[in-house]
């Protein structure tokens, strides 16, 4: 049916989707140069933590931490939950750039974390 051949396509343009890809990743890079201005110790330095923590944090359009979780532990249950809550002390973040779409949005989150403690 030739009528079925001219109606637009539904699929959205790739560069409108690499275009918020992008503007999620940038914002990310800010997020993530944001936490690392925070510092996790863990109480014990003899101990050697390290690995990667990844989280789902969950931002508000105006930047405030609405929701961090844990996604995959690093092994170390101080560690998660020392970067758990190093997330919450660098929230607030910059608010959502336009090209992210919603009153809010979920990232998924992989902090590598080696803490060298006296051995």
């Amino acid at each position: 049916d030739s009528q079925a051949a001219a109606q637009p396509s539904p699929l959205t343009n790739p560069a409108s989707q690499y275009g918020q890809r992008k503007a999620q990743d940038d914002y990310l890079w800010l997020v993530i140069r944001k936490i690392s201005q925070y510092h996790y110790t863990p109480k014990s330095s003899v101990i050697s933590e390290e690995g990667v923590v990844t989280m789902r944090i969950t931002i508000a359009r105006d930047g405030r931490l609405l929701d961090v979780s844990l996604v995959k532990s690093s092994g170390f249950p101080t560690l998660d939950n020392g970067v758990m809550n190093t997330v919450r002390q660098a929230s607030p973040f910059t608010p959502l750039p336009p090209e992210i779409a919603g009153a809010q949005h979920t990232f998924i989150l992989p902090l590598n974390y080696a803490y060298r403690g006296v051995r």
